[in-house]
């Protein structure tokens, strides 16, 4: 361990960070980072083994999503490091997406100095040390992190990591912010360390008995039962125990209100589908059971019954970052998702009068009801592509390629907004873990989330004593809209995966602006002006459009033949034929070549 006249506040926060199991630092550099600049270079040249990986991010949005994309993969936090008040502010719908997507991120920030003359290491020495002090720094990030702070010595820094990483570690995940002025990252401290075992997340609570009991008898007594869910396909066990549920219950019914996670697999029977909050599903159920979710209907589109017995069973049950939150429910617990459906399973199979209760014959009449609809549900899904070659490109044209043409391997990392539900359908993920999506709403996600994930996979797949390792070393697709893709400062992930080799294959979905705002003016005006209106009336056209293909070429260093056989490969396509073929293509460089690949769908109907 160094000695105290060369261990700065600054090399301590960095160790501290590897202690408490960080291993990734996504970073965005300024000048109040001296002593962390000085601290990075030292410790990868003594310990370069044990030492955060740095990873130098152009955008503050690429290095935020980065690391909100590995930690979804590994379930702990990641590190962002950024620049005084405006590399805060530069986080921006990052933040918002760290924190409504239950992603545990750390992230620190420099404060401008204190002092102005050289009292001390790390006074101010620059111009635009007396314009970057924020009156309150922290006030800026504060309404979306579990936990803000600020390190005013070195000698409890420690203490502060630890703090701050349990803090986003515990249930409901989410962001945590220090900040540390210059002089405080330039003091000399005494080395030392703190046990972690003493400094791990608040464990995940259990069903009371009675409401285990409850639950369980309103559910196999309902005749049209339903589950709501949303953020529990994040842990990879929950979507078997909900098959073992809703194969004990024959009958229930299983609805995912976010997409946001494979939580049930898409060809079983009891599968309803996804949709954000707006299934007639809803209407019907005599019994819903909430888990996990955030907006389980649209009170205004799809409420439930009056007469439904509603219960929520959630990590955050009370949404008290919600301010206006009115759904009901007869009895609310919090809970993590996997262990009360082992509970409720476990009650009902032991509960002798509740197995004779599942013995009539009206459960197996709804459970084959299931499997017809299921089934006609799935034929009308099939009837929708149009795969002839010169067919142009529609999303449900593009969803079929993509599931028939990438490897059955492929994680599907998804950021489209209008064609999210179709493209959901024609993908038809069963593995948990295969389709991703950021489960919160500010765009321009996607591009550094997919190469945090891409990351994350290689890690694990290298720390995997597993033999099948395809899963890990596989396929990563990021699918985005242009919109999305346009919001996500595309040049900056693109030079990132070419300076870290980090292949990913991403299709840009080209209709040629946004079309959520027109969908959502149609809601509220449907006989309005924008029923007639164009794209550039309503002001969210991209015409003329944006070579994206060329984009990410020049970005990555591959474009206008400067580097031959370049690391990054952008393509346009406008039918079936051209996609299945750049897909496959794609496939090979991805998987093989270990090189990136870009392909832009123009889709049909662009203005």
């Amino acid at each position: 361990m160094a000695s105290s006249t060369e261990y700065t506040t600054a090399f301590a926060l960095f160790e501290a960070l590897w202690e408490a199991g960080v291993k990734n630092c996504f970073v965005n550099l300024g000048s109040d980072h001296p002593s962390i600049i000085e601290a990075i270079i030292k410790g990868k040249r003594e310990r370069p083994d044990q030492w955060p990986r740095i990873i130098t991010c152009p955008s503050e949005i690429t290095a935020i999503s980065m690391a909100h994309g590995y930690a979804r993969i590994i379930d702990q936090p990641q590190a962002v490091i950024v620049h005084v008040d405006v590399g805060t502010q530069a986080l921006a719908h990052g933040l918002h997406n760290a924190s409504i997507g239950r992603a545990p991120v750390f992230i620190f920030a420099g404060l401008c100095p204190f002092t102005e003359a050289g009292e001390l290491p790390g006074s101010r020495t620059e111009y635009m040390h007396w314009l970057q002090e924020a009156p309150d720094q922290k006030t800026i990030v504060r309404q979306y992190c579990r936990y803000t702070g600020e390190i005013r010595t070195g000698k409890n820094i420690k203490q502060m990591v630890a703090r701050a990483c349990q803090l986003a570690s515990s249930a409901p995940k989410g962001p945590v912010y220090l900040a540390s002025p210059r002089e405080t990252l330039a003091e000399y401290i005494e080395p030392y360390s703190i046990p972690q075992d003493q400094w791990v997340p608040v464990g995940s609570g259990a069903l009371p008995q009675e409401a285990v009991s409850e639950v369980a008898n309103a559910l196999v007594n309902a005749e049209r039962p339903l589950v709501i869910t949303g953020y529990s396909g994040r842990n990879h066990k929950c979507p078997e125990q909900l098959v073992q549920l809703a194969e004990m219950v024959k009958g229930l019914r299983i609805y995912d209100v976010l997409g946001s996670d494979v939580s049930f697999p898409f060809s079983h029977r009891a599968f309803v589908g996804h949709s954000l909050g707006i299934d007639d599903c809803t209407r019907d159920a005599d019994f819903i059971l909430l888990l996990d979710c955030d907006v389980p209907w649209i009170p205004s589109r799809n409420p439930p019954s009056k007469d439904a017995k509603i219960y929520h069973i959630d990590l955050d049950p009370l949404k008290q970052q919600i301010s206006v939150y009115l759904f009901p429910a007869h009895g609310r617990w919090r809970a993590d998702s996997y262990g009360a459906l082992t509970q409720i399973t476990q009650y009902i199979r032991q509960d002798v009068s509740l197995q004779v209760s599942l013995q009539d014959g009206k459960y197996q009449a709804r459970w084959n009801h299931l499997q017809d609809t299921r089934t006609s549900t799935l034929q009308e899904i099939a009837a929708l592509p149009n795969l002839l070659d010169d067919a142009p490109l529609t999303i449900h044209n593009i969803g079929s390629l993509l599931r028939s043409s990438l490897p059955g391997h492929t994680t599907f990392v998804v950021e489209v907004s209008s064609n999210s539900r179709p493209l959901f359908n024609q993908l038809q993920c069963d593995r948990p873990g295969s389709w991703i999506n950021g489960g919160s709403t500010g765009i321009g996600w996607s591009n550094g989330a997919v190469l945090g994930v891409k990351l994350a996979l290689q890690d694990q797949a290298k720390d995997s004593d597993e033999e099948d390792k395809s899963v890990y070393n596989g396929l990563v697709c990021q699918v985005v809209g242009d919109g999305c893709f346009m919001c996500s400062a595309p040049s900056s992930a693109a030079w990132v995966a070419r300076k870290y080799e980090v292949p990913v294959l991403t299709v840009v979905l080209n209709n040629g602006g946004w079309k959520a705002p027109r969908n959502s003016t149609a809601l509220v005006y449907p006989d309005g002006l924008n029923k007639t209106a164009t794209d550039e009336e309503l002001n969210i056209s991209f015409n003329p459009s944006p070579d994206y293909a060329a984009l990410v070429e020049a970005a990555a260093g591959s474009g206008s033949g400067k580097v031959s056989g370049g690391w990054m490969k952008g393509v346009r396509v406008a039918t079936v034929q051209q996609l299945r073929k750049e897909l496959e293509d794609a496939a090979r460089r991805v998987e093989i070549d270990g090189k990136g690949v870009l392909v832009e769908a123009l889709m049909e109907g662009r203005e």
